[in-house]
């Protein structure tokens, strides 16, 4: 049906007034400016969780690659992130517009100097775990054109505003650069600050929290109180390169229990004159809390040569005790009759042989190997059977929480073993091979174990470890501290076997992507991650190890590095490239590496 020339007259018009209303309520809408909206950001402001001091945050990356077993084992992309971060893309792109649309003479040089002058920056998890708030302190030198420039077009632009003062009326701006993200800056001086985002600073109304504001004023000032925190000083001028320091409890994500007497790492990347940068690596100590001065000469003659990587933990095993009392059902009071008969640090290692999930952690009793309490046994034995165990759907017809039995041997003198199958899909035995495995609920299980033995408890989720473990104490298996050195076995915190550790880690990516489920990121991985594991495998084994006599007092120490025994990587590396990676773990008590 043809329409008359009135009809199609008044359906333009309409169409067009429509337009009109809808685009004059936009602009009503977006065309002015809004007050910023803030969610207050819970953290702790006077103890963030990491600090970068840095000459230039753009030549980090690219330093970091300098540690020669990095560069061989991270990628082009981790030096380009900083580069392409959409944070830095997005600011770029709204100071680009801001010159573009307000005339402001700001070249690209200019813009690029403010991602690339020397800041301070402190870091606190956000709710996920990652560092995602932060502030970031720089002296602005060339930068004072561009924030006059800003100041003056802050009052009639839509993703530029002022949003608050901090004391001497300094402003403090907010910059929207996307959708949900604003970041928030002061200057004053010949210093800038810069904020991750509004609720780092603002509470819900838009108020400056009195603690955050002053801290921000001290930074504007030149100043940081927080690094009081982790004994720092402030950089000598004189200093270039990059400090970058982390607390231990952020990286235990919140189990600083089992090491304790570990405040924080650094990391420094510093020359002076004429001499070349390098990398060296420190711990803030606390002695008061160091078992036995972190003496791990015992646990590592007790543990299994070759391990993919072991950690010594200065445990504190009062805070132990308070964790496993809340989930036994004797409380503090059962869990402290286990605690009371441990002593010394404590150690957790991985081997190629079993998986990421299931290490194995060994303990030394205080009292001498022919002596055991009675009462100890006891209460490992209804501790281990508490804790212990999955619903098993077809373990029985009995109603409640139906598990599969604890089982306890004594293979040999002053040994005590206890075990309960678990069911897992990533567990490390096949339940077809089980003569139990019809009650299992999943094709896969963790032979769980904990042992009492010659004086050590040990416990795995794998018993094939735990098997090691005590053929180690028997005299029938190499320990590993047969293949560190004698100098520094007391010092030893960390040794990390390269082979073992690649294959382990390809043989886990194998099993996280089945061929028939995720055929795109297995082939990813077998293209970029492989690779790198076997570039990795044929460094020599690594340890790390403190200096012989530790402070007094709370202070930093540094941490040695030591490669050793090259045959060894070679094998192992020669190993992974034959396919070792393919081969699945088996049953507990099926042989050694």
């Amino acid at each position: 049906m043809k329409m008359s020339r009135k009809k199609i007259a008044i359906l333009v018009a309409s169409v067009l007034v429509v337009a009109a209303i809808g685009i004059g309520t936009g602009w009503r809408y977006f065309g002015k400016q809004h007050a910023v909206q803030t969610a207050e950001v819970v953290l702790d402001i006077h103890h963030p969780d990491a600090i970068i001091d840095s000459e230039a945050l753009s030549r980090l990356p690219r330093d970091i690659l300098r540690v020669p077993l990095l560069h061989d084992v991270l990628t082009q992309d981790f030096v380009d992130y900083y580069e392409s971060n959409s944070s830095r893309l997005s600011a770029e792109g709204a100071l680009r517009r801001l010159a573009f649309e307000h005339h402001l003479d700001l070249r690209d040089e200019l813009v690029r100097r403010v991602f690339d002058e020397p800041a301070h920056v402190l870091l606190w998890r956000s709710p996920d775990g990652r560092p995602g708030y932060w502030m970031m302190s720089m002296h602005r030198n060339g930068l004072a054109k561009l924030l006059q420039a800003l100041a003056t077009v802050a009052a009639s632009d839509t993703q530029l505003s002022q949003v608050a003062k901090l004391r001497g009326d300094v402003p403090v701006y907010a910059l929207k650069l996307a959708v949900g993200r604003t970041v928030l800056f002061a200057a004053k001086d010949d210093r800038l600050v810069v904020m991750s985002a509004p609720g780092v600073l603002l509470d819900a109304d838009n108020v400056p929290i009195g603690e955050r504001a002053d801290l921000v004023a001290s930074m504007l000032s030149g100043h940081d109180d927080t690094a009081r925190a982790f004994r720092l000083d402030a950089l000598p001028a004189e200093v270039k390169g990059h400090r970058v320091v982390v607390s231990a409890n952020w990286l235990s994500f919140g189990y600083q229990a089992f090491f304790s007497g570990i405040v924080a790492l650094r990391f420094d990347f510093s020359s002076t004159g004429d001499a070349p940068a390098v990398w060296q690596t420190a711990a803030l100590i606390d002695p008061t809390r160091l078992p036995q001065q972190w003496n791990g000469t015992d646990l590592w003659h007790a543990l299994p040569a070759n391990p993919a990587a072991c950690a010594s933990l200065p445990v504190d095993w009062n805070d132990a005790a308070g964790l496993l009392g809340n989930v036994i059902a004797g409380g503090p009071q059962a869990a402290t009759q286990i605690s009371d008969h441990l002593a010394g640090p404590a150690a957790a290692c991985w081997y190629a042989k079993s998986t990421l999930v299931a290490p194995v952690f060994v303990a030394r009793l205080k009292a001498p190997a022919t002596t055991v309490d009675p009462a100890l046994k006891t209460a490992l034995a209804s501790a281990f059977g508490e804790v212990i165990g999955a619903y098993e759907a077809n373990a029985g017809k009995e109603a409640g929480y139906r598990r599969l039995p604890v089982t306890t041997r004594a293979p040999g003198a002053d040994v005590t073993v206890w075990q309960r199958p678990v069911s897992a899909r990533s567990g490390t035995a096949l339940a077809a091979r089980a003569p139990f495995g019809a009650q299992l609920a999943a094709p896969r299980y963790f032979p769980v174990t904990l042992a009492l033995a010659h004086g050590y408890l040990v416990f795995s989720p794998d018993a094939r470890l735990v098997d090691d473990t005590l053929a180690v104490l028997d005299k029938r298996y190499p320990a590993l501290a047969d293949t560190l050195s004698p100098q520094r076995l007391a010092r030893t915190i960390v040794t990390l076997t390269p082979a073992a550790a690649a294959a382990l880690i390809e043989r886990e990516a194998g099993a996280a992507l089945p061929a028939d489920q995720e055929s795109i990121f297995r082939n990813a991985a077998r293209t970029h991650l492989t690779p790198k594991l076997h570039a990795l495998a044929h460094y020599p084994p690594l340890s790390l190890s403190l200096p012989s006599n530790l402070p007094s007092t709370t202070s930093w120490v540094p941490v040695e590095w030591h490669f050793d025994r090259a045959g060894t990587a070679a094998a192992g590396a020669e190993d992974l490239e034959n396919g070792g990676a393919d081969t699945p773990p088996d049953q507990p008590g099926a042989g050694s590496d």
